[in-house]
């Protein structure tokens, strides 16, 4: 059988493992909490994004650029950003509840994504440049912000739900009002609206400059998307302004703003359009011995 990971790889699955544990320990201590500790559970996710950050290190060391050569280092640098986030959310506002419905999801997503190590398709354009800097690192955080945001609408409809069936259990108890869940939806978004405008504006001047879409970089699904995604975001600012428009349709429309940013994401790929990257031929010894060929490298 062939070894599918090479030994850095193995660095992000640890990070899984200590991910999961922390899933269960999360969810067990809103509803156990004397059998499952909150400290052992923020142990077990402060080192996991120890271990996930030292990955992504490690690659970008050996690329020299951000972790976003291929597709698999994207999809971990979109989740570490996202659990960042949420650990810097937790803290700053004492928001226990706020992981125990962040780390189920990034860790079925971080699970998915092993899928992606195989992919061939690589970035093919001259990485160690500004305007890939200044378009990579607004976009992904502004994506991080909405799928925190996307987290807190998930909380705000379950704890209304809660209040409308008169459910107080464990789970009603740990939840933060409505008020408080309805500012941070706000916040995450008003957070990532100006990131993300920031990384389409970069994109657009990189796009153009390098022409690494071709003359009608405009028609890419990625940036039509991408564009999409900034229109409903836009729209969700504006109708927030009117005082009828918070709580619950703040979090339907924030909640389908998040499926655009998946399609977004990866959507593109998934129809057969690149968006800048390109297959790589891997030769026969690279097949049998990934773990020579490393998983950063840039076909220029």
């Amino acid at each position: 059988m062939i070894n599918i990971l090479s030994p850095i790889q193995y660095i992000f699955v640890v990070t899984i493992v200590l991910y999961l544990l922390d899933s269960i320990w999360e969810i067990g201590s809103l509803f156990r909490p004397g059998r499952f500790s909150k400290r052992l559970a923020d142990y077990f996710i402060l080192t996991g994004l120890s271990f996930h950050c030292a990955f992504l290190i490690v690659v970008s060391i050996r690329s020299g650029t951000l972790p976003i050569s291929t597709l698999f280092e994207s999809s971990t640098f979109y989740l570490s950003l996202i659990v960042l986030l949420s650990v810097i959310l937790k803290f700053l506002y004492r928001l226990q509840s706020l992981t125990p419905f962040v780390m189920p999801i990034v860790t079925g997503f971080s699970i998915a994504s092993v899928a992606l190590v195989r992919n061939d398709l690589t970035l093919t354009y001259n990485l160690k440049t500004f305007w890939l800097y200044a378009h990579i690192i607004p976009i992904f955080l502004g994506y991080a912000s909405f799928s925190v945001s996307f987290i807190l609408s998930i909380m705000y409809l379950t704890q209304e739900r809660q209040l409308k069936k008169k459910a107080f259990g464990p789970l009603f108890d740990s939840l933060p009002s409505l008020e408080t869940l309805d500012a941070l939806m706000w916040k995450t978004i008003t957070l990532g609206f100006p990131l993300l405008t920031i990384g389409l504006v970069s994109g657009t001047v990189w796009a153009k400059t390098s022409n690494i879409l071709g003359l009608l970089w405009y028609l890419d699904p990625k940036v039509l998307l991408g564009s999409l995604t900034w229109l409903v975001y836009a729209a969700i600012l504006h109708l927030r302004l009117g005082a009828s428009f918070h709580g619950t349709r703040v979090a339907l429309v924030t909640i389908a703003g998040f499926i655009i940013v998946l399609l977004t994401f990866i959507g593109p790929f998934l129809m057969g359009h690149n968006h800048g990257y390109e297959k790589r031929s891997l030769t026969l010894e690279q097949e049998i011995a990934p773990e020579t060929t490393g998983i950063t490298k840039v076909k220029s």
